[in-house]
């Protein structure tokens, strides 16, 4: 089994696997970013970053409704090339910039707000991704992520599977906190949107309960068969099927907005009595 596990998933397998988690969130884009924007007390002429910008979808939607200049950065060639296409016909205050989200191409405290999107935790490191926010973030600037958060007991083996489809890695809230303490962010607050992508998706917005049709099947067991034979192609396929049915009946993850405010001095350590 765990041979099979390594198997390259099929792209509608990741397909499906990110609709049934990040696309939740995107399709509350609306009532999500005018939220990110209070939090964050987003207004006209400040300077805002947002890491894991992707395709620019968070950008244009900030620097159109809030009237800030907004910095787009991902590690993706593509993406930010499609982001800067699209900025180009918008006439926003828009920049993009190509970097690895733990090694942001900035000087220290340049930006009024910074916005960490779940790329993040695809990053090589993480906690230096969050850091990197924080280090060019203003002093008493705001520090936002949007981000998974693992919320039940899912078996660690699943988890992996979970993390390869979705390339990023959740991780308890707790976790993110942690990562925001360390990187010398205080006031943290929490904001689980998970109930507000449920509300949106119960209409039909994104489809709550995603399935393979006949052209996925194929491809899982296409894959599986020309690595380890029709035995492991049927196991490939009841483990895709299985997957798939978890992440759209058990909420396995939440979707969290955390917000906190860089501190303008060192904070102590952490195993000190306000740790």
């Amino acid at each position: 089994m765990a041979e099979g596990n390594r198997t390259t998933p099929a792209p509608a397998v990741l397909r499906l696997v990110q609709m049934a988690i990040i696309d939740r969130w995107r399709a509350t884009g609306e009532d999500l970013y005018r939220e990110v924007a209070r939090l964050a007390d987003i207004e006209k002429g400040q300077e805002i970053v947002v890491a894991g910008c992707g395709r620019g979808v968070t950008t244009e939607w900030l620097a159109h409704r809030t009237g800030a200049s907004v910095t787009g950065v991902d590690p993706d060639d593509e993406d930010i090339t499609q982001a800067e296409e699209h900025a180009r016909e918008t006439g926003l205050g828009l920049s993009y910039q190509h970097a690895e989200l733990d090694d942001l191409p900035y000087e220290n405290g340049v930006f009024d707000a910074a916005i960490g999107e779940p790329e993040i935790a695809a990053a090589g490191s993480t906690g230096k991704a969050v850091a990197e926010l924080a280090r060019v973030t203003k002093p008493m600037g705001a520090v936002v992520l949007l981000q998974l958060t693992w919320s039940s007991e899912l078996p660690a083996s699943r988890r992996e599977l979970v993390v390869e489809r979705l390339g990023l890695r959740p991780r308890m809230l707790v976790e993110w906190k942690q990562m925001l303490r360390e990187a010398g962010v205080v006031d943290i607050q929490v904001k689980d949107w998970t109930n507000e992508c449920d509300d949106e998706l119960a209409p039909g917005g994104v489809e709550a309960s995603p399935r393979l049709n006949w052209q996925g099947k194929l491809q899982v067991m296409g894959r599986a068969l020309r690595r380890s034979g029709w035995a492991e192609a049927r196991q490939a396929l009841v483990r895709e099927t299985e997957l798939l049915r978890d992440l759209s009946r058990e909420r396995s993850m939440n979707f969290s907005i955390i917000k906190g405010v860089k501190w303008p001095h060192a904070l102590p350590p952490q195993g000190s009595a306000h740790g």
